[in-house]
C-alpha cells in the first residue's frame, strides 16, 4: 500500500484533521526542507559533507549502535566521538561495506540539546510545530526528543513502535531510507500468523507480502519527511549513506494515546511485580514507571499543567516561525482556537488523572 505524498504546502487545519486526528502516515516532499541550512552544509553532490560536520562537532560524544548485535529489542550502543565515527564511515564505504566490518549506526544523538545554536540547521515543519513533549522537556534544557541519525548503507532499525505511543517525524538531510509500516493491530495479526509471542526484529527475514498482513512500503529520498503516526510499528533501512533529523512528539491530537500507554505500562508493571507476591504503593509505581517506561504519572501531569499555563500565556508553537497562509484562519490554523483546544484537551486529561 502507498501513503499520501504532500508535494506543496497545504492548510494546517486540513493536515491536522486528515493525518494527525486520523492517525495516518504521509510523506512530505523535499520542497518542505529546501530552505534548511543542514541540507546546504551537511550535504554536497547528494552525499554527506563530512568536513562541515567535523568542523562543528568533531569532538562531540555520540551514541553508536551495532546493527549486527541484539540487545533486547534493539541494538547495543557505545559512545564514540563524531570524528572517529566519520573515520569509520569513510573506511566502510571505501571497502565496499564489507561483511567483515561491523555495520554501525549513529542513533539518537541529542545534537540540538548539546549544541543549542544548531537548531538553525532546520525548521520544524508547520504541521509538527505544536509539540507538547519537546515544549516540556527543553525548558531549562532538561532533555529533548530531537535527534540526529547518521548511518551507512545497510544500517537499520528493528521493528518497533515509538516511545510513549508518540508521533514522530523524520527528515532525510541526505541519503535514502526504506520504511515498512504496520497499522495498529497488524502487529498482533503478524504474531498470530507466525505462531510467535513476540514481534520479529527484522522483517527482511519474513516474506511479509505472502503472510496476509496489511503494510505500507515507502522509499524516502533526500529532503523528504516521513510522518509516523501513534502506535504504528515500523522498521527502517538506510539504502544509502544517510543523515536524518528526527523528532518524537505529541499534542492534543494524540495525547489520549500517551495517557493510554502510561496506564497500560502501569498495569503491566503492577502485574509483573504481583507475580512475586509484592504490591507497589503509588510512589513505588512512579519510580518503576520512570525507570522502565521513561515517564510516570507525575511527569505527565506536570507536562499537562505546562500546556495549560503556556496556552493561557499565548504560547503555541515551538521551533517554527511559519503561519498557515492557505486558509481563512477559521480552522485549527487559527492560533487562538488551537490554544483553546490544547487547553481543553490538557484539562480533560488532568481531570482523568485526578481520578486515578
Amino acid at each position: 500500500m502507498e501513503v499520501d505524498v504532500i508535494n506543496n504546502e497545504v492548510c494546517y487545519s486540513e493536515f491536522y484533521n486528515k493525518y494527525l486526528i486520523m492517525n495516518r502516515p504521509c510523506l512530505l516532499s523535499k520542497t518542505h526542507t529546501e530552505s534548511w541550512l543542514s541540507r546546504k552544509l551537511w550535504a554536497e553532490n547528494e552525499l554527506p559533507s563530512w568536513e562541515n560536520l567535523l568542523d562543528s562537532y568533531g569532538e562531540a560524544e555520540v551514541p553508536v549502535a551495532n546493527c549486527g548485535e541484539s540487545y533486547f529489542d534493539s541494538h547495543p550502543k557505545s559512545n564514540w566521538t563524531l570524528k572517529d565515527f566519520v573515520t569509520y564511515m569513510r573506511e566502510y564505504k571505501e571497502k565496499g561495506y564489507p561483511s567483515t566490518m561491523p555495520c554501525l549506526y549513529l542513533k539518537d544523538w541529542h545534537l540540538f540539546k548539546h549544541f543549542p545554536g544548531s537548531t538553525s540547521m532546520y525548521e520544524t515543519p508547520i504541521y509538527f510545530a505544536i509539540d507538547w513533549l519537546n515544549e516540556y522537556w527543553i525548558q531549562g534544557n532538561q532533555d529533548d526528543y530531537r535527534f540526529v541519525y547518521i548511518g551507512p548503507k545497510g544500517s537499520w532499525t528493528p521493528l518497533h513502535a515509538d516511545v510513549y505511543g508518540s508521533f514522530s517525524w523524520s527528515a532525510n538531510v541526505v541519503g535514502k531510507k526504506r520504511w515498512i509500516f504496520l497499522p495498529p493491530g497488524e502487529e498482533v495479526i503478524l504474531k498470530s500468523l507466525l505462531g510467535i509471542t513476540s514481534l520479529p526484529r527484522d522483517l527482511e527475514q519474513i516474506d511479509i507480502s505472502a503472510i496476509g498482513v496489511t503494510y505500507y512500503d515507502i522509499v524516502q529520498s533526500a529532503g523528504e519527511v516521513v510522518f509516523v503516526p501513534s502506535g504504528w510499528h515500523h522498521q527502517v533501512w538506510n539504502l544509502e549513506d544517510t543523515i536524518s533529523i528526527n523528532h518524537n512528539w505529541f499534542n492534543g491530537a494524540n495525547a489520549s494515546h500517551i495517557h493510554k500507554g502510561l496506564l497500560n505500562a502501569s498495569i503491566e508493571i503492577e502485574e509483573e511485580v504481583s507475580g512475586y507476591g509484592t504490591n507497589l504503593d503509588e510512589e513505588q509505581l512512579e519510580v518503576f514507571l520512570n525507570s522502565h517506561y521513561g515517564m510516570n504519572f507525575r511527569q505527565f501531569r506536570q507536562l499537562l499543567q505546562m500546556v495549560v499555563a503556556r496556552r493561557n500565556s499565548g504560547f503555541l508553537k515551538i521551533h517554527s516561525l511559519k503561519n498557515c497562509l492557505l486558509c481563512s484562519g477559521d480552522g485549527w490554523c487559527n492560533q487562538q482556537r488551537h490554544q483553546n483546544m490544547d487547553r481543553q484537551v490538557a484539562l480533560e486529561l488532568l481531570k482523568s488523572l485526578s481520578k486515578k
